[in-house]
């Protein structure tokens, strides 16, 4: 090697590692600024004590305590449930049918799936409300079953452990209508998640099944759903963590109601208005672990594709 090549080597060495420490440093600014701006919550209560007379953990623990604030949990993790079960059954079919068939009008299908996703969330609550004021939300209302409303207000009262009804004569304003406003935009996560799942199993699998005498339903539910199980659970946990984070849809579609509507984003943001500034910081630290534990779960569970 020549000493000119030497001198060539080194240096593209040298910038190679410059490069890759740049990298590196831009890394670790943005996530050094995501961290300080989350644990901020942690040190507004430390300070706490100066003002209030306890200490930070004294008031998380006493905020841990508030029966409005395990309200707000309970309703938050039942409606994210109901929400992650009747999205299930829409994004399975949906991202199956997506992963496997190409048709025309396909980017159409798939803009008005992320539509939900990439929309300001206060849009997708402003127009269920706008829906509801037309004659087809008003068909809604009509026809949704009384038994269904009787037993939504039953499993979330015993659920919440505060009674909560309505008349069943609108969807608008009720408790059951969170559920709703968290599915419009939960689902489509749901099924990007899913499709993500599916699309990492060859259709050969499928083939061979019915070779063997399986119908097409048989090969799905026997080869395919088993083969994408953890996909398939990591798209539910991804599905319940969306919807447990929903403030915007739920605020123009449900109200902001205590002890009715009063989700976890919507029990912090009553706080705040209300200046019980140290109990909406418990709720968004609650909110924040949370959504950690949830993520930790999709990667572990190996939850792939993209979700914005």
């Amino acid at each position: 090697m020549t000493a000119g090549a030497a001198r060539t080597g080194s240096g593209g060495e040298v910038g190679n590692r410059l490069f890759a420490a740049l990298l590196c440093a831009v890394l670790v600014v943005f996530l050094a600024a995501c961290l300080m701006v989350l644990l901020s919550n942690v040190w507004y209560l430390a300070q706490a004590e100066a003002t209030e007379g306890q200490s930070g953990w004294d008031i998380f623990v006493g905020s841990l305590r508030d029966p409005e604030v395990h309200f707000a949990i309970r309703l938050s993790v039942t409606t994210a449930l109901l929400t992650m079960i009747v999205s299930l059954v829409f994004a399975i079919p949906a991202a199956y049918l997506l992963s496997r068939h190409h048709f025309r009008g396909e980017k159409l299908v798939d803009t008005v799936l992320d539509l939900p996703i990439v929309v300001p969330p206060p849009v997708m609550g402003m127009s269920l409300l706008m829906f509801f004021s037309t004659p087809a939300g008003e068909l809604v209302n009509r026809l949704t079953p009384q038994p269904l409303v009787i037993a939504l207000n039953a499993l979330l009262s015993l659920a919440t452990g505060h009674p909560i009804a309505d008349d069943g004569s609108s969807w608008v304003y009720t408790t059951r209508g969170i559920v709703m406003a968290q599915f419009f935009v939960a689902c489509a996560f749901g099924v990007r998640a899913i499709k993500a799942s599916f699309d990492t199993i060859g259709v050969r699998h499928e083939n061979v099944a019915r070779t063997l005498g399986c119908t097409r339903w048989q090969a799905f539910y026997k080869v395919v759903l088993p083969m994408a199980a953890s996909g398939l659970v990591a798209g539910a946990v991804m599905t319940w963590a969306r919807a447990i984070a929903e403030f915007g849809p739920v605020l123009f579609f449900a109200g902001s109601t205590r002890w009715k509507t009063e989700v976890m984003p919507i029990g912090m943001f009553l706080m705040y208005s209300s200046a019980e500034i140290e109990k909406a910081v418990a709720l968004v630290i609650i909110m924040i672990l949370i959504s950690t534990v949830t993520l930790l779960a999709f990667k572990k569970l190996g939850g792939k594709g993209y979700l914005w």
